[in-house]
């Protein structure tokens, strides 16, 4: 390899090893850029979706706003592997089941939350609590 080339090489290999590096960044967030504490939200809906997905599972649901309109609210969990650990699994939460979601909503003010707990309205079960809320 020339001098001239090992110039050229040097900096290239450490601009994509900092790009590189960003987007790992990127790829997780953290909950107070994204969510407010000052905004928190009591949602009761239908199931229309459950995603099973990582980095978060997502729970999203069709529930009514204090007019009477329909709104479609998208809920963050934690990961799959922690959900599982906790006892919630992949048909815990099916379409057309109706939930009460405690948490908080986005900080940009989208019908986006983080999930604290997630109840089974009818029947007052409790599927799934993040740490802080556990008794």
């Amino acid at each position: 390899m020339t001098a001239g080339s090992r110039r050229i090489l040097t900096p290239v290999s450490i601009a994509l090893a900092v790009l590189s590096t960003s987007v790992c960044a990127f790829a997780h967030h953290s909950f107070s850029a994204e969510f407010d504490v000052g905004r928190p939200v009591q949602l009761t809906g239908t199931v229309a979706e459950m995603e099973w997905t990582n980095p978060h599972a997502w729970i999203h649901i069709e529930t009514m706003d204090g007019d009477g309109n329909r709104e479609h609210w998208a809920v963050e969990l934690l990961g799959v592997n922690s959900l599982v650990r906790s006892g919630l699994t992949p048909r815990s939460i099916n379409a057309g089941d109706v939930l009460t979601i405690v948490g908080f909503g986005a900080r940009d003010g989208t019908n986006t939350a983080n999930a604290s707990s997630v109840t089974r309205t009818e029947t007052g079960e409790r599927l799934w609590t993040s740490s802080s809320e556990r008794d």
